[in-house]
């Protein structure tokens, strides 16, 4: 599973790494050409936009070490001022983020969070910080009982969304999520609460 992970930071840090790229020849062609054409893809970040996102996660809970992938959908609306762009965005996924130890299992199966995200716009590009408050489910299986819980808690972050066309991106985000305890009612009755951090990249359709 590290090599995994290794893989996905590797591809997170090549996505992002071409994002800043493609911004730093674009101001050098026309800072040598002394011509700003028209862009050909929308700059305007305001509006409605809805898509999916495929996320990894890994983390704790009970001192012990979970991790797997989400998939979901998310919808939002930003507003902006110039090249500042602020913007509320509301999300859902299902996961199969897990441990299994020798005597109890825990699994995480539903993620969704409500956040505001503030970005500044270079063009096409935007990078932006986001947070705000998170839920997950819980099941634990020990002593025979089974147990599950709805968690609330908060979520910060930070990432970039590059334009594709005029109505299509494509982003990159690094979220961490915290939970609140609960407790789960097996035998011995357990308390857990959830630490999460997710590599997650996502599609989105502007209206």
């Amino acid at each position: 599973m590290r090599g995994v992970v290794r893989k996905i930071l590797a591809t997170t840090a090549c996505v992002a790494g071409l994002m800043a790229v493609s911004q730093v020849q674009a101001a050098d062609l026309q800072r040598r050409s002394g011509y700003s054409p028209t862009p050909v893809f929308a700059t305007n970040w305001a509006g409605f936009y809805a898509g999916a996102h495929l996320g990894y996660v890994f983390g704790r809970s009970r001192s012990a070490d979970l991790d797997g992938f989400k998939g979901g959908l998310q919808i939002g609306h930003n507003w902006q001022m110039d090249r500042l762009v602020i913007g509320g965005e509301a999300d859902l996924a299902y996961a199969g983020i897990d441990y299994r130890g020798f005597t109890e299992s825990f699994r995480q199966k539903w993620i969704g969070s409500g956040r505001v995200r503030v970005g500044y716009a270079f063009e096409r590009f935007l990078p932006f910080v986001t947070g705000g408050i998170a839920y997950t489910t819980g099941t634990m299986k020990a002593g025979g009982a089974k147990s599950s819980n709805g968690h609330i808690g908060y979520v910060i972050g930070l990432g970039g969304e590059m334009m594709l066309t005029d109505r299509v991106s494509a982003s990159v985000q690094y979220l961490h999520y915290r939970f609140e305890g609960q407790t789960y009612n097996v035998v011995p009755a357990r308390n857990a609460n959830i630490v999460n951090n997710e590599i997650r990249v996502g599609v989105n359709y502007r209206f």
